[in-house]
Protein backbone atom coordinates (compact mmCIF):
# COMPACT_ATOMS: atom_id res chain seq x y z
CA UNK A 1 0.00 0.00 0.00
CA UNK A 2 1.14 3.35 -1.15
CA UNK A 3 0.84 6.36 1.22
CA UNK A 4 0.44 9.71 -1.03
CA UNK A 5 2.43 12.07 1.48
CA UNK A 6 2.30 16.30 1.88
CA UNK A 7 5.03 18.30 2.90
CA UNK A 8 2.34 20.96 4.30
CA UNK A 9 -0.89 20.29 6.43
CA UNK A 10 -3.59 21.44 3.25
CA UNK A 11 -6.58 23.61 4.20
CA UNK A 12 -9.04 22.02 5.80
CA UNK A 13 -11.93 21.48 4.32
CA UNK A 14 -15.67 21.06 5.29
CA UNK A 15 -16.95 17.58 4.38
CA UNK A 16 -19.85 15.69 5.27
CA UNK A 17 -19.13 11.88 6.36
CA UNK A 18 -21.23 9.14 4.55
CA UNK A 19 -22.50 7.83 7.77
CA UNK A 20 -25.23 4.94 8.43
CA UNK A 21 -26.80 3.49 11.82
CA UNK A 22 -25.37 -0.33 11.72
CA UNK A 23 -28.27 -2.73 12.39
CA UNK A 24 -25.79 -5.63 12.62
CA UNK A 25 -22.75 -6.71 14.68
CA UNK A 26 -21.76 -3.41 16.01
CA UNK A 27 -16.79 -2.87 16.19
CA UNK A 28 -18.29 -2.19 19.76
CA UNK A 29 -21.14 -2.52 22.44
CA UNK A 30 -20.92 -2.67 26.03
CA UNK A 31 -23.29 0.36 26.79
CA UNK A 32 -23.53 2.03 23.33
CA UNK A 33 -26.04 2.90 21.04
CA UNK A 34 -25.61 3.83 17.52
CA UNK A 35 -26.39 7.52 16.29
CA UNK A 36 -25.94 9.32 12.79
CA UNK A 37 -23.29 11.98 11.59
CA UNK A 38 -26.34 14.08 10.76
CA UNK A 39 -28.14 13.47 13.91
CA UNK A 40 -25.16 14.56 16.34
CA UNK A 41 -24.80 17.36 13.54
CA UNK A 42 -28.44 18.87 14.12
CA UNK A 43 -29.50 17.33 17.69
CA UNK A 44 -26.10 17.07 20.03
CA UNK A 45 -25.00 20.63 21.80
CA UNK A 46 -21.12 21.11 21.82
CA UNK A 47 -19.39 21.42 25.64
CA UNK A 48 -17.95 24.61 26.14
CA UNK A 49 -14.94 25.77 28.20
CA UNK A 50 -16.55 27.36 31.20
CA UNK A 51 -14.45 30.42 31.55
CA UNK A 52 -14.74 31.60 27.88
CA UNK A 53 -17.72 29.44 26.81
CA UNK A 54 -16.17 28.97 23.73
CA UNK A 55 -16.63 24.94 22.31
CA UNK A 56 -14.78 22.25 22.29
CA UNK A 57 -13.62 20.60 19.11
CA UNK A 58 -17.27 18.68 18.96
CA UNK A 59 -17.38 14.87 17.73
CA UNK A 60 -18.43 16.03 14.14
CA UNK A 61 -15.23 18.29 13.67
CA UNK A 62 -13.30 15.36 15.12
CA UNK A 63 -14.77 12.45 12.58
CA UNK A 64 -14.45 15.69 9.97
CA UNK A 65 -11.07 15.93 10.48
CA UNK A 66 -10.32 12.22 10.11
CA UNK A 67 -12.24 11.68 6.95
CA UNK A 68 -10.22 14.59 5.39
CA UNK A 69 -6.79 13.11 6.83
CA UNK A 70 -7.46 9.80 5.37
CA UNK A 71 -9.19 11.01 2.02
CA UNK A 72 -6.16 13.10 1.35
CA UNK A 73 -3.48 10.04 2.19
CA UNK A 74 -5.30 7.79 0.09
CA UNK A 75 -6.47 9.64 -2.40
CA UNK A 76 -9.82 8.74 -2.40
CA UNK A 77 -12.68 10.31 -4.60
CA UNK A 78 -15.17 9.74 -2.43
CA UNK A 79 -15.10 8.85 1.38
CA UNK A 80 -17.07 5.41 2.83
CA UNK A 81 -19.37 5.40 5.37
CA UNK A 82 -18.70 6.21 9.07
CA UNK A 83 -20.03 3.77 12.13
CA UNK A 84 -20.09 5.92 15.08
CA UNK A 85 -21.13 4.73 18.52
CA UNK A 86 -21.81 6.85 21.85
CA UNK A 87 -21.96 6.72 25.53
CA UNK A 88 -22.33 8.27 28.69
CA UNK A 89 -25.57 10.93 27.06
CA UNK A 90 -25.63 14.66 29.12
CA UNK A 91 -29.05 15.57 29.09
CA UNK A 92 -30.24 19.13 29.63
CA UNK A 93 -33.33 21.55 28.60
CA UNK A 94 -33.96 24.56 27.03
CA UNK A 95 -34.06 27.80 29.35
CA UNK A 96 -38.09 28.18 28.79
CA UNK A 97 -38.75 24.65 29.56
CA UNK A 98 -36.79 24.87 33.05
CA UNK A 99 -40.33 24.61 34.82
CA UNK A 100 -41.65 21.56 33.04
CA UNK A 101 -42.01 18.26 34.21
CA UNK A 102 -39.73 15.59 32.81
CA UNK A 103 -42.52 13.84 30.55
CA UNK A 104 -43.72 17.57 29.38
CA UNK A 105 -41.04 18.10 27.72
CA UNK A 106 -41.58 18.55 23.37
CA UNK A 107 -38.42 17.24 21.74
CA UNK A 108 -37.09 20.68 21.11
CA UNK A 109 -36.91 21.51 24.41
CA UNK A 110 -34.24 19.19 25.19
CA UNK A 111 -30.37 19.17 24.85
CA UNK A 112 -28.05 16.57 24.82
CA UNK A 113 -24.65 15.90 23.92
CA UNK A 114 -22.86 12.28 24.59
CA UNK A 115 -19.54 12.72 26.79
CA UNK A 116 -17.87 9.54 24.88
CA UNK A 117 -18.19 8.86 21.18
CA UNK A 118 -16.39 6.25 18.70
CA UNK A 119 -16.07 5.86 15.14
CA UNK A 120 -14.90 3.41 12.57
CA UNK A 121 -14.24 4.23 9.00
CA UNK A 122 -13.53 1.36 6.81
CA UNK A 123 -11.47 1.62 3.19
CA UNK A 124 -12.66 -1.58 1.66
CA UNK A 125 -10.18 -1.12 -1.59
CA UNK A 126 -7.49 -2.38 0.69
CA UNK A 127 -8.25 -5.90 2.04
CA UNK A 128 -6.51 -9.03 2.34
CA UNK A 129 -7.05 -12.32 4.14
CA UNK A 130 -6.26 -14.07 7.26
CA UNK A 131 -7.34 -18.00 7.45
CA UNK A 132 -10.29 -17.21 5.19
CA UNK A 133 -11.45 -13.95 6.90
CA UNK A 134 -11.47 -11.11 5.10
CA UNK A 135 -9.83 -8.08 6.16
CA UNK A 136 -10.31 -4.52 5.38
CA UNK A 137 -7.68 -1.47 6.36
CA UNK A 138 -9.72 0.78 9.00
CA UNK A 139 -9.71 3.90 10.30
CA UNK A 140 -11.42 5.52 13.48
CA UNK A 141 -10.74 7.19 17.07
CA UNK A 142 -12.40 7.96 20.02
CA UNK A 143 -13.32 11.23 21.86
CA UNK A 144 -14.10 11.34 25.63
CA UNK A 145 -14.90 14.47 26.90
CA UNK A 146 -13.96 13.75 30.67
CA UNK A 147 -10.48 13.39 29.53
CA UNK A 148 -10.46 17.34 28.80
CA UNK A 149 -10.51 20.46 31.56
CA UNK A 150 -13.55 22.06 30.35
CA UNK A 151 -13.24 24.20 33.32
CA UNK A 152 -10.48 26.71 32.19
CA UNK A 153 -10.16 28.52 28.63
CA UNK A 154 -10.30 27.58 25.10
CA UNK A 155 -6.82 26.84 24.26
CA UNK A 156 -5.56 23.86 26.22
CA UNK A 157 -5.46 20.94 25.22
CA UNK A 158 -7.93 18.45 24.10
CA UNK A 159 -7.31 14.62 23.99
CA UNK A 160 -8.04 12.07 21.36
CA UNK A 161 -7.55 9.18 20.28
CA UNK A 162 -6.69 7.48 17.06
CA UNK A 163 -6.12 4.48 15.21
CA UNK A 164 -5.43 2.63 12.27
CA UNK A 165 -5.49 -1.18 11.89
CA UNK A 166 -7.86 -4.08 10.12
CA UNK A 167 -11.19 -4.99 10.79
CA UNK A 168 -12.34 -8.51 10.36
CA UNK A 169 -15.22 -8.58 8.30
CA UNK A 170 -16.63 -11.81 9.51
CA UNK A 171 -17.06 -10.53 13.13
CA UNK A 172 -16.37 -6.38 13.04
CA UNK A 173 -13.26 -7.26 15.72
CA UNK A 174 -10.63 -4.60 15.31
CA UNK A 175 -6.84 -5.67 14.94
CA UNK A 176 -4.69 -3.38 15.87
CA UNK A 177 -0.89 -2.78 17.02
CA UNK A 178 0.93 -0.25 19.00
CA UNK A 179 1.92 0.82 15.65
CA UNK A 180 -1.03 1.81 14.51
CA UNK A 181 -2.34 3.63 17.69
CA UNK A 182 -2.09 7.33 19.46
CA UNK A 183 -3.90 7.59 22.28
CA UNK A 184 -2.56 10.41 23.61
CA UNK A 185 -3.12 12.59 20.67
CA UNK A 186 -3.50 16.38 22.77
CA UNK A 187 -4.21 19.44 20.10
CA UNK A 188 -5.49 22.74 20.41
CA UNK A 189 -6.36 23.22 16.78
CA UNK A 190 -8.30 21.39 13.95
CA UNK A 191 -4.97 22.11 12.10
CA UNK A 192 -3.35 19.98 14.51
CA UNK A 193 -5.69 17.11 14.48
CA UNK A 194 -5.51 16.76 11.36
CA UNK A 195 -1.71 16.49 10.95
CA UNK A 196 -1.57 14.06 14.05
CA UNK A 197 -3.88 11.47 12.04
CA UNK A 198 -2.23 11.92 8.60
CA UNK A 199 1.04 11.45 10.09
CA UNK A 200 -0.29 8.25 11.66
CA UNK A 201 -1.75 7.24 8.56
CA UNK A 202 1.78 7.43 6.57
CA UNK A 203 3.92 5.48 9.21
CA UNK A 204 1.10 2.41 9.01
CA UNK A 205 2.98 -0.53 7.55
CA UNK A 206 -0.14 -2.51 6.72
CA UNK A 207 1.87 -5.06 4.85
CA UNK A 208 3.87 -6.20 7.73
CA UNK A 209 0.85 -6.07 9.96
CA UNK A 210 -0.74 -8.23 7.93
CA UNK A 211 2.47 -10.31 7.33
CA UNK A 212 2.51 -10.84 11.55
CA UNK A 213 -1.19 -11.35 12.07
CA UNK A 214 -1.00 -14.47 9.06
CA UNK A 215 2.25 -15.86 11.18
CA UNK A 216 -0.61 -16.19 14.15
CA UNK A 217 -2.30 -19.22 12.22
CA UNK A 218 0.94 -21.20 12.53
CA UNK A 219 0.85 -21.49 16.30
CA UNK A 220 -1.52 -23.70 18.31
CA UNK A 221 -2.17 -23.84 21.96
CA UNK A 222 -3.43 -27.13 23.42
CA UNK A 223 -6.48 -27.05 25.79
CA UNK A 224 -4.92 -27.43 28.81
CA UNK A 225 -2.04 -24.53 27.67
CA UNK A 226 -5.63 -22.12 26.83
CA UNK A 227 -6.85 -23.50 30.58
CA UNK A 228 -3.44 -21.93 32.17
CA UNK A 229 -3.54 -18.77 30.15
CA UNK A 230 -7.39 -18.31 31.52
CA UNK A 231 -6.38 -19.37 35.20
CA UNK A 232 -3.60 -17.15 34.88
CA UNK A 233 -5.55 -14.42 33.63
CA UNK A 234 -7.98 -14.49 36.52
CA UNK A 235 -5.28 -14.46 39.00
CA UNK A 236 -3.19 -11.56 37.73
CA UNK A 237 -6.36 -9.24 39.13
CA UNK A 238 -5.39 -10.44 42.56
CA UNK A 239 -1.48 -10.62 42.47
CA UNK A 240 0.08 -8.44 45.28
CA UNK A 241 1.51 -5.24 43.72
CA UNK A 242 5.43 -6.25 43.26
CA UNK A 243 4.76 -9.08 41.29
CA UNK A 244 2.44 -7.87 39.55
CA UNK A 245 4.61 -5.08 37.87
CA UNK A 246 7.04 -7.66 36.65
CA UNK A 247 4.28 -9.35 34.58
CA UNK A 248 3.43 -8.38 31.13
CA UNK A 249 0.09 -6.26 31.85
CA UNK A 250 -3.40 -7.28 31.36
CA UNK A 251 -6.20 -4.84 31.14
CA UNK A 252 -9.07 -6.81 30.20
CA UNK A 253 -11.66 -7.52 33.17
CA UNK A 254 -12.46 -11.01 34.50
CA UNK A 255 -15.90 -10.77 32.84
CA UNK A 256 -14.18 -10.37 29.67
CA UNK A 257 -11.70 -13.21 30.70
CA UNK A 258 -15.09 -15.34 31.33
CA UNK A 259 -16.36 -14.35 27.75
CA UNK A 260 -12.65 -15.68 26.46
CA UNK A 261 -13.67 -19.04 28.10
CA UNK A 262 -16.93 -19.69 26.96
CA UNK A 263 -16.22 -18.57 23.17
CA UNK A 264 -13.61 -21.43 23.06
CA UNK A 265 -16.58 -23.29 23.31
CA UNK A 266 -19.34 -21.78 21.65
CA UNK A 267 -18.04 -19.35 19.21
CA UNK A 268 -19.06 -20.12 15.74
CA UNK A 269 -16.21 -18.79 14.02
CA UNK A 270 -13.07 -19.06 16.61
CA UNK A 271 -14.03 -21.90 18.98
CA UNK A 272 -10.93 -24.44 19.28
CA UNK A 273 -11.28 -27.53 17.21
CA UNK A 274 -12.70 -30.56 18.38
CA UNK A 275 -9.10 -32.11 19.79
CA UNK A 276 -9.24 -28.88 22.26
CA UNK A 277 -6.39 -27.15 19.95
CA UNK A 278 -6.47 -23.53 18.55
CA UNK A 279 -4.50 -21.54 16.92
CA UNK A 280 -3.48 -17.51 18.14
CA UNK A 281 -5.26 -16.39 15.53
CA UNK A 282 -8.67 -17.65 16.59
CA UNK A 283 -7.46 -16.91 20.09
CA UNK A 284 -6.36 -13.17 19.16
CA UNK A 285 -10.28 -12.98 17.75
CA UNK A 286 -11.59 -14.40 21.38
CA UNK A 287 -9.58 -11.55 22.69
CA UNK A 288 -10.59 -8.76 20.26
CA UNK A 289 -14.29 -10.19 20.68
CA UNK A 290 -14.56 -9.96 24.04
CA UNK A 291 -13.08 -6.30 23.87
CA UNK A 292 -16.23 -5.23 21.98
CA UNK A 293 -17.74 -5.14 25.63
CA UNK A 294 -15.76 -2.75 26.81
CA UNK A 295 -16.33 1.03 27.39
CA UNK A 296 -15.57 3.74 25.05
CA UNK A 297 -12.96 5.15 26.28
CA UNK A 298 -11.02 1.28 27.07
CA UNK A 299 -11.80 0.53 24.02
CA UNK A 300 -8.74 1.28 21.81
CA UNK A 301 -5.89 0.48 24.90
CA UNK A 302 -7.70 -2.97 25.52
CA UNK A 303 -7.30 -3.31 21.66
CA UNK A 304 -3.57 -2.95 21.92
CA UNK A 305 -3.08 -4.95 24.96
CA UNK A 306 -4.97 -7.79 23.10
CA UNK A 307 -2.54 -8.20 20.16
CA UNK A 308 0.69 -7.83 22.65
CA UNK A 309 -0.50 -10.23 24.53
CA UNK A 310 -0.93 -12.49 21.69
CA UNK A 311 2.48 -11.94 20.60
CA UNK A 312 3.95 -12.32 23.97
CA UNK A 313 2.33 -16.15 23.89
CA UNK A 314 3.67 -16.65 20.26
CA UNK A 315 6.54 -15.19 21.17
CA UNK A 316 6.38 -18.12 24.52
CA UNK A 317 6.08 -20.63 22.02
CA UNK A 318 8.89 -20.28 19.46
CA UNK A 319 11.49 -19.86 22.27
CA UNK A 320 11.88 -16.22 22.20
CA UNK A 321 10.02 -14.89 25.24
CA UNK A 322 10.22 -18.47 27.71
CA UNK A 323 9.36 -16.55 31.13
CA UNK A 324 5.78 -15.79 30.06
CA UNK A 325 4.18 -16.04 33.49
CA UNK A 326 1.02 -16.94 31.98
CA UNK A 327 2.29 -20.08 30.28
CA UNK A 328 4.68 -20.91 32.66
Amino acid sequence: MELLRIDQTPSLQRIEPVTHVSTGSSFIEANTEAVSFAEMRDRHVIPVFLKDNEPAISHCEFIETVSQATQDAFGLATFPRADIRVSHPVKGRVYEARHKKAQELLPHEKTIYFERMAFMISIPDIRDEVSGNLLELTIGGVKAFHLDNLNSCKGGLEHFKVFIGFKNRVCTNLCVSTDGVRTDLKVRTLEELYQGVFDLIGSFDSVDFLRTLNSLTEYELEERQFAQIIGRCRMYQFLPTVPRKEIPELLINDTQVSRIAEHFYHDPNFSGSENGVIDLWRFFNLFTGANKQSYIDKYVERGVNGYEFTERIRQSLDGSYPEFWYLS
